[in-house]
Parts: structure tokens; C-alpha cells; sequence
């Protein structure tokens, strides 16, 4: 089942990866790189103000937020990881 603050971090993760394709185009990208840049600031925000502990070590956010991962990538990572214990 997702939660909000599981929707929130598929939203953040979405727009990281919009966001670097923006950064990849250089200056050619500054509009978006700056529009999805504020869209993850507000993803953010949101997951900081609502849901406290949302990037717990061996979460989904932890590996969104810190290792840089999909939501899709992340969500596998946790699901194995809790399989395998």
C-alpha cells in the first residue's frame, strides 16, 4: 500500500530525474532546471514538515534522498533487503 509520504517520495524521485535532464542540457535548461528544482524543494518540505523519520537508514526515502535511486530502484533495494532478513 502507498502512503502519502510514499507518493511524496515517488513525486521527489520524478522530478530529480527531470531535473538532471534539465542539468545535462546546460544552459539550454535553465527554465526547467529551475522549475524542477523548486518542485523537489517542495517535495522536500512536504516530507520534512508531515512525515518525520521518512528517510530512515533502509528505508525507500534514504535510498531516494541519499543514494540517489529511483523510487522503483529504491523500493526493490528495501523489498530485497527485508526478504533476506
Amino acid at each position: 500500500m502507498i502512503t502519502n509520504a510514499d507518493y511524496l517520495i515517488q513525486k521527489y524521485a520524478e522530478a530529480r530525474e527531470k531535473f538532471e535532464v534539465y542539468n545535462d542540457n546546460g544552459n539550454t535548461g535553465v527554465i526547467g532546471r529551475n522549475y524542477w528544482r523548486g518542485v523537489m524543494d517542495t517535495y522536500l518540505n512536504l516530507l520534512c514538515a508531515a512525515f518525520p523519520g521518512w528517510a530512515e537508514p533502509s528505508s525507500v526515502g534514504y535510498y531516494v534522498m541519499n543514494k540517489s535511486m529511483t523510487y522503483d530502484e529504491a523500493l526493490n533495494k528495501v523489498s530485497v533487503t527485508s526478504i533476506l532478513k
